[in-house]
């Protein structure tokens, strides 16, 4: 029998690529936020408000992005949200004003929110049942890896501009409309459509991708089965749980590196990318665990495990914040967190293709919508408990970070809920 292709393996990197672009685009803003709110006179309320946007479109549009990708499959979905999520943001460097920076905010987080759901319908298509761990992991640790560059990155190109903060976004944008182009012309949404796929190689990755063609006459996700999933509805709160503690990464580290240790910006770029670089390390770990112990423990604790350590783990680098490091011990703590909260990601994707269905770009979306409240919610709340000590910022951070470190310990016995027995509204899964 011949050896199979390894398309698969390059649809895979395809879709990393795409997650590089989407965190490109997602992490810029934190970076260049003070020289943004210089320019166009931002108060430090509206800049929050510009942060939480993005995450609010975001969470909204994940289960509309994950039917229509499930309708009419990512080749055509997922490239358009590319498109658009990139022409959005090159337009962020042309902007003025706060209400056309607050638009372009939402146009980016509308059309992000097809990333994850349509890539983890990718994964389920092309990769067999026991890889999709890892591979999920993988495409993750592509965000990951774009947001680690894009501080530093970020940094150099807007220090060599007269406003500090324009040519970055300009630049992220015209990469990912290109970008947008190439996706379309290599990927298939399934692999026996695919010219450059064997038989070996299709028979590899299993008669299951079939399953994952479009359809066009599909119905709407089946909200109410959602609605009383009792496993979906724990992978929603530990989603909420874990973006409210990481977010904190993306948004608001180099705001506190600034106010409480007065890091420097190409310092503080730095220290931004440091916890996404041991991110991408959790990713792998995590997607690689996740494997092992869905074959050692099964369907019920397989997932359940790995999630639930990933909680521990956060709540504790939190509480190690309340110690009062030094900025480069506090950067530590962050890869902690860093790496725990992707360290559990990979499971939680690997779980929604384990019980998703034909709907599986829905489940995503369902629960990355949820993950995404949290991360829209968590600026305005550290921004609210930072305006009670005007005073004495690093006493505002650290009734921050004890909420955080709180709300940990709610995730993880969340996540003893989820399980994969069951698929969503449908029979025990095989």
């Amino acid at each position: 029998m011949e050896r199979p292709t390894g398309v698969r393996h390059v649809m895979v990197a395809v879709t990393t690529l795409v997650a590089v672009m989407l965190y490109l685009d997602r992490v810029c803003l934190s970076i260049v936020g003070e020289a943004i709110k210089k320019d166009q006179e931002i108060s430090p309320d509206q800049y929050a408000w510009l942060l939480s946007a993005f995450f609010w479109a975001y969470a909204l549009f994940q289960i509309p992005a994950g039917w229509l990708g499930d309708r009419y499959g990512a080749r055509l979905v997922l490239s358009a949200y590319l498109f658009w999520w990139s022409a959005c943001t090159g337009l962020i460097g042309m902007a003025s004003g706060f209400a056309a920076l607050l638009a372009l905010r939402l146009g980016c987080g509308m059309f992000e929110a097809g990333a994850y759901p349509l890539a983890s319908g990718v994964i389920k298509a092309w990769v067999p049942f026991k890889e999709r761990g890892l591979a999920s992991g993988l495409v993750a640790v592509g965000g990951r890896l774009g947001g680690a560059i894009a501080p530093v990155l970020t940094a150099s190109i807007a220090s060599a501009t007269a406003d500090g903060w324009r040519l970055p976004f300009v630049i992220y944008g015209a990469v990912g409309m290109v970008g947008a182009v190439v996706f379309y012309w290599w990927f298939r949404n399934s692999p026996s459509g695919h010219p450059a796929v064997n038989a070996s190689e299709l028979s590899l990755i299993g008669n299951h991708a079939e399953s994952t063609r479009p359809h066009p006459g599909a119905a709407l996700p089946p909200l109410d089965e959602f609605a009383v999933n009792f496993p979906l509805w724990m992978c929603s709160l530990v989603q909420f749980l874990s973006n409210f503690g990481w977010v904190f990464i993306i948004t608001l580290f180099p705001t506190y590196l600034k106010e409480v240790h007065d890091t420097p910006l190409e310092t503080r770029a730095w220290y931004q990318s440091l916890p996404l670089y041991a991110g991408i390390v959790g990713m792998v770990a995590g997607g690689w665990l996740s494997d092992v112990t869905m074959r050692r423990f099964g369907p019920r604790w397989g997932r359940a495990i790995p999630i639930a350590a990933s909680r521990v783990l956060v709540g504790l680098a939190y509480v190690g914040c309340l110690t009062n490091p030094d900025a480069f011990s506090f950067t530590l703590l962050m890869c902690l967190v860093a790496w725990a909260s992707d360290f559990g990601t990979a499971p939680v994707w690997a779980w929604t293709q384990d019980v998703g269905g034909r709907h599986v770009g829905a489940v995503m979306g369902w629960a990355n919508m949820w993950g995404n409240i949290g991360a829209a919610l968590a600026p305005q709340i550290f921004q609210a408990i930072r305006a009670g000590t005007p005073e004495n910022p690093a006493a505002g951070w650290a009734i921050a970070f004890g909420v955080c470190a709180s709300t940990q310990i709610i995730g993880a016995l969340a996540a003893i809920g989820v399980s994969s027995a069951k698929q969503v509204g449908e029979s025990p899964a095989a």
